[in-house]
């Protein structure tokens, strides 16, 4: 049987999402863009399952952004689905290698109660890394690579985790 644990998560906006400058493209703006600064509650699931030498992991959550003023408009943003799939295979004192693929779903906002068409965002992205671990730490460096979507942006990024259990 593999592992199952379920989440809850509750999305804190990081700053104003507002007063954009069109030239800027968005750049100057901060905040999750999926709730483009809306506070969200989520709920999902995630699964583990050892075939050796393997790790699978599959994840859902899905998201329901809070409506709030964006620009001094009323907006409420779409309902978004965040799912993940990895493989592990460890080899060798608790390194291992990694490949991940993140797929994302969001749909159309609403702009005072007037659906905005178009709007809705998907995105795939690759992750392959490495990583170590042991009973109580886990660390990862990985290359993300946006690889297919609908008005997302495509993003090349490297990423370092780490995460410790109690």
């Amino acid at each position: 049987m593999p592992c199952i644990a379920g989440w809850f998560q509750l999305k804190i906006p990081t700053g104003k999402y507002q007063k954009a400058d069109p030239a800027k493209l968005g750049t100057d703006l901060n905040g999750a863009t999926s709730g483009g600064g809306s506070y969200d509650h989520g709920y999902g699931f995630a699964l583990t399952k050892t075939i050796k030498p393997f790790i699978v992991h599959a994840d859902a959550i899905w998201n329901f952004p809070i409506l709030t003023k964006v620009d001094g408009v009323k907006t409420k943003y779409g309902t978004y689905a965040k799912y993940d799939l990895g493989c592990e295979y460890f080899f060798y004192k608790g390194f291992n290698l990694i490949l991940e693929l993140n797929a994302s779903v969001q749909g159309d906002r609403k702009e005072n109660n007037v659906y905005v068409p178009d709007s809705d965002i998907e995105s795939l992205t690759i992750s392959p890394g490495i990583g170590w671990s042991n009973n109580f730490i886990q660390t990862l460096l990985a290359y993300q690579r946006t690889i297919a979507g609908t008005n997302a942006d495509v993003n090349d990024s490297i990423v370092f985790t780490f995460a410790c259990s109690f």
